[in-house]
C-alpha cells in the first residue's frame, strides 16, 4: 500500500488562523512557513528557522504555535518571544495582535515603556503570548519572583528572534542563562524557535542554544533570494580623517541660512553624493559610530537648506530619546519620503516601512551586519536590496612608504562584499566563558531567593544551566572574588547571601542589563528630552552641540540633575559618544582581503574612485613585495603583515611586546615595529616557540584586562581566564610565526644557493 500523502500544511492550521490568512489576504505560504508547520504541529523537535530579512520567518513561527494553544491559552504564558530591541518587540506586538485577533488569544508586551497597568493584567491574568526583552525578564526574576510559577507555569515555546545578536556577547551568556531560569518554572517541556536572518552555522547555532542536544533541533532554511543592486564609493581625505567635529561659530550670523563650517573636500563630495542619491526617497543610511551619524545628518540637512529644499531627513541611534526614535520610526512609515540616519538599533528585522534603498558610510563591523544592512531594502519579492557603501581613507602623503598607501578600509569593505557574494558570514562564538555574566546571575538567584546554597547555584547555572564551559574550581573562584569585593557573604548556616555592595548593585535599574551603561548628562530643549551625550570638559554655557542631526547651544548646565539645557542654534559640535571597542574582524575576512590585494580583477561594483585606490593598493603592495613576504621595511620601522584575524594579531602584538621585548603596536592590519628589522623579528618571534606563554599567561602581562560590566569585581587570574578566551587566539598566533619560520628558512637557502651560483 502506498502512503498516505501529507495535508497541506495550511490545512493544520486551526480554523481560526486560516480565516485570519484570508483576512489578510495571504494567497500562498513560503517554503519555510509550510516546512515550520509541519514541525511544530507533528513533530517534536527544536526549530531554528533562517530567511533574508522579510522572509517570513515570524510567521512560520507562530502561525503553528498559535495554533497548538489557541483552544487552550489561559492559566499561564504559552509562548514567550524575546527579542534583542524594544522597538522590535512592539513591531512584533502589532503583527501578533493581527495574527490572534479573531482567535482571541491574549498578547501582552513587557519592556521599559510599557505602562504599570499593562504589567499588572500579565501578573494577575497571565496568558496567550509575551514579547519580552531579555533585561524585562531580569526584573521578572528580581521583582515579580512570586508570580513566576503563575506566569510560567503552563510554558510550551519559547521564541528566540535575532538569534545572531546574542552569541559570543554577556548580553547572549545572560539570556541562555535566563531562558533556563525560566524553563526551570515550566511544569511540561518547552520547545524553541530560534530566528535569524544571518547564522553563519546553524549547527553551531543550535550547539550554542542546546550544548547538551544540538541534534534536537531541526534546521529550516530558506533559499528565496532577492536581487542585489549594489556599489561601492571611494574617498580620499585630506588632513585629519578623524575630526569630526565642527568648528563652533557665531551664533548671531545672519547670512544664508546654510552657512556652515567649512569641512574637508572628502566630506563634502560625500555629502553630496549621500544627498543626491538619497534625497527624496525613504532610506536608511548606517555608519559605525553616532558621532559620524550625526556629522553626515548635519551635512546633509544643510546641503537642503542651501538648495532650499524641505527637511527630510532623521536619526536613529540608542542615545536619543524614545520620542525622537519613534518620531524616526514615524516618518520612515509615513508617505512622506524620509532619509534616516542610524546606527545598529534599525539594523534589526524591525519594520519601518518601505525601504527604497540603504547607504553604509565605511565597512561594516562585520559580513553578517552587512547583509543584515542590505537585506533592509528590498523586502517585497520582486524587489530588489540596494546599497551604496562610502569608504573614506587618508590621502597618503606623496612620499610616504607604501605601507601607507594600502587603503584598509577599502580593502575590508571589498572583502566583506566578496564574502557576501561567497554566501559565507562569521560562524556564531558559542564557547566564551562570561564570568562577569555569571557574576550578575549569581546575585540574581541570590536576590531572587532572598540567598542560595552554593552547590544550588552550581547546579541551577552550571551543571544544568547556561555556564556548562565554567568547572567546578572556576566556579568556586568567582565566588571568592565576589566574597572579597563583598558582592556576596556566607552566612554560619552556609548559605550565601547578598553583600553590602551586592545589595546596592541589584538595587540600581541598570543591574537587569548585564552589558555597561555610563553616566550621560539628558540634552532638554523646552522640556522635551532630545537624547544623551557623554560631556566634554568644554560643555558650558555658551557652548554647542549637535544631536539628532540639529544644532544646539547650551544655555544651562545642571550638574546635579545631569541636565544640559539647550536651544536650536547656528552654532554646532558632534558631541563624544562613549562605545564599547570595535569588533574583532573574523580570520576569513584578514585572508580575502589578502586575496583580493594580490589578484587582477576589478569588482564590477566600484566605482572610478574605488576602483583607482584599489590600483594603487595593489602598486603599493607590489613594491612592498607584500606578496613575497609579510614584512616592509621604511628606514627604522618594519611593518608585519600577518594577515590574521584581530584575535591573532592581538595575541602577536603581546608576544611582541610583553615576552620578546619589541617596540611594536597594533594599526589596522599590521604590527608595526621600530628599531627591529625584519630578520630580528622573525628571530624574536621564531625564538619563542619553544616555550610559547599559555593564553592565560600572556593575558596577565596586558595592562588592562576589563572587558565586560562586573569584571572588575573578578580576581585577576580570573580576568585573564576571560580576556584569553575573548580577546586572543595564541595557537593562530603560533601558526603564523611557523609559517613564516619555515618560509624565511627556505628563503635563506635560496639565497645562499643564488650566491653560490653567482661565484
Amino acid at each position: 500500500m502506498l502512503p498516505s500523502p501529507e495535508p497541506p500544511a495550511f490545512t493544520l492550521l486551526h480554523r481560526s488562523l486560516q480565516e485570519q490568512l484570508y483576512r489578510m489576504q495571504w494567497t500562498s505560504l513560503r517554503a519555510i512557513q509550510t516546512a515550520a508547520i509541519r514541525e511544530v504541529l507533528l513533530g517534536s523537535r527544536h526549530l531554528l528557522l533562517s530567511a533574508q530579512t522579510a522572509g517570513g520567518k515570524t510567521e512560520a513561527a507562530f502561525l503553528p504555535i498559535l495554533s497548538q494553544i489557541v483552544g487552550d491559552h489561559g492559566g499561564g504564558v504559552r509562548a514567550l518571544y524575546v527579542s534583542p530591541l524594544r522597538a522590535l518587540i512592539n513591531d512584533q506586538f502589532r503583527r501578533l495582535e493581527d495574527l490572534c485577533e479573531r482567535a482571541e488569544i491574549p498578547v501582552h508586551r513587557w519592556h521599559g515603556d510599557v505602562s504599570q497597568a499593562a504589567r499588572r493584567n500579565l501578573v494577575d491574568r497571565p496568558g496567550g503570548v509575551l514579547l519580552i526583552t531579555p533585561e524585562s525578564i531580569e526584573s521578572l526574576f528580581l521583582n515579580r519572583s512570586g508570580a513566576l510559577n503563575r506566569i510560567f507555569g503552563r510554558l510550551q515555546w519559547i521564541v528566540v528572534d535575532e538569534l545572531h545578536a546574542f552569541p559570543g556577547s554577556e548580553r547572549g551568556a545572560q539570556l541562555k542563562s535566563l531562558l533556563y531560569r525560566v524553563e526551570a518554572r515550566a511544569q511540561k517541556r518547552v520547545r524553541l524557535a530560534a530566528l535569524s536572518a544571518t547564522i553563519g552555522d546553524p549547527e553551531e547555532a543550535c550547539r550554542w542554544l542546546r550544548p547538551g542536544a544540538p541534534d534536537a533541533f531541526r534546521i529550516i532554511l530558506d533559499d528565496w533570494e532577492r536581487e542585489i543592486r549594489y556599489q561601492l564609493r571611494g574617498y580620499l581625505r585630506t588632513g585629519d580623517a578623524g575630526d569630526l567635529v565642527s568648528p563652533e561659530w557665531d551664533d548671531d550670523l545672519t547670512d544664508d541660512a546654510g552657512a556652515a563650517p567649512p569641512e574637508t573636500e572628502a566630506d563634502g563630495r560625500l555629502a553630496a553624493d549621500l544627498f543626491h542619491a538619497f534625497y527624496g526617497k525613504t532610506a536608511l543610511v548606517f555608519a559605525n559610530s553616532r558621532a559620524r551619524l550625526e556629522f553626515y545628518a548635519d551635512l546633509a540637512r544643510r546641503e537642503a537648506a542651501r538648495r532650499r529644499l524641505p527637511d527630510r531627513f532623521a536619526v536613529h541611534h540608542g542615545s536619543l530619546s524614545r520620542a525622537e526614535r519613534e518620531g524616526a520610526e514615524t516618518a520612515l512609515r509615513s508617505d512622506t519620503p524620509t532619509v534616516t540616519f542610524c546606527s545598529s538599533t534599525l539594523e534589526l528585522g524591525i519594520d519601518v516601512g518601505r525601504i527604497q534603498e540603504v547607504g553604509q558610510i565605511g565597512p561594516p563591523w562585520s559580513v553578517s551586519s552587512l547583509l543584515q544592512r542590505l537585506g533592509r531594502s528590498g523586502r517585497r519579492e520582486g524587489e530588489f536590496s540596494v546599497m551604496r557603501l562610502y569608504v573614506e581613507e587618508n590621502e597618503p602623503p606623496p612620499l610616504g612608504p607604501a605601507s601607507e598607501r594600502l587603503f584598509p578600509h577599502l580593502l575590508q569593505a571589498v572583502a566583506m562584499s566578496e564574502l557576501v557574494l561567497d554566501h559565507w558570514c562569521e560562524p556564531p562564538e558559542v564557547d566564551g566563558m562570561h564570568l562577569s555574566t555569571l557574576v550578575q546571575q549569581v546575585m540574581s538567584v541570590i536576590a531572587e531567593h532572598g540567598g542560595a546554597r552554593a552547590d544550588r547555584l552550581y547546579e541551577h547555572l552550571v551543571t544544568r544551566g547556561a555556564f556548562r564551559n565554567v568547572d567546578q574550581a572556576v566556579f568556586v573562584a568567582t565566588l571568592r572574588s565576589m566574597g572579597v569585593a563583598d558582592l556576596i557573604e556566607q552566612t554560619p548556616d552556609g548559605d550565601l547571601i547578598l553583600g553590602v555592595v551586592g545589595e546596592k548593585l541589584v538595587r540600581r535599574f541598570d543591574f537587569y542589563a548585564v552589558f555597561q551603561t555610563r553616566e550621560e548628562y539628558r540634552v532638554v530643549c523646552q522640556g522635551r528630552t532630545i537624547g544623551t551625550v557623554q560631556p566634554p570638559l568644554d560643555a558650558e554655557v555658551g557652548s554647542y552641540l549637535i544631536l539628532a542631526g540639529r544644532r544646539w547651544r547650551i544655555v544651562d548646565t545642571d550638574v546635579q540633575r545631569r541636565e544640559l539645557q539647550v536651544l536650536p542654534s547656528r552654532g554646532g559640535k558632534v558631541p563624544y559618544f562613549p562605545g564599547a571597542p570595535d569588533p574583532d574582524v573574523h580570520p576569513r575576512v584578514r585572508e580575502k582581503m589578502r586575496e583580493i590585494l594580490f589578484q587582477d580583477r576589478l569588482p564590477a561594483y566600484l566605482d572610478s574612485s574605488a576602483r583607482d585606490m584599489l590600483r594603487t593598493a595593489r602598486a603599493a603592495a607590489r613594491e612592498a613585495e607584500l606578496d613575497r613576504e609579510p614584512f616592509f621595511q621604511a628606514g627604522n620601522t618594519t611593518w608585519w603583515f600577518p594577515w590574521a584575524g584581530s584575535r591573532v594579531q592581538r595575541a602577536l602584538w603581546g608576544l611582541g611586546r610583553f615576552i620578546a621585548g619589541l617596540q611594536v603596536e597594533e594599526d589596522e592590519m599590521a604590527l608595526v615595529f621600530q628599531d627591529s628589522t625584519p630578520a630580528d623579528i622573525r628571530a624574536a618571534y621564531t625564538a619563542l616557540l619553544p616555550n610559547l606563554p599559555a593564553a592565560e599567561a600572556l593575558a596577565l602581562r596586558f595592562p588592562i584586562l576589563e572587558r565586560e560590566k562586573y569584571d572588575e569585581f573578578l580576581s585577576r587570574e580570573l580576568q585573564a581566564l576571560c580576556f584569553a578566551g575573548r580577546c586572543l587566539d595564541v595557537t593562530g598566533a603560533a601558526a603564523v610565526i611557523r609559517a613564516f619560520s619555515s618560509r624565511s628558512g627556505s628563503t635563506d637557502a635560496n639565497d645562499e644557493r643564488q650566491v653560490a651560483n653567482d661565484e
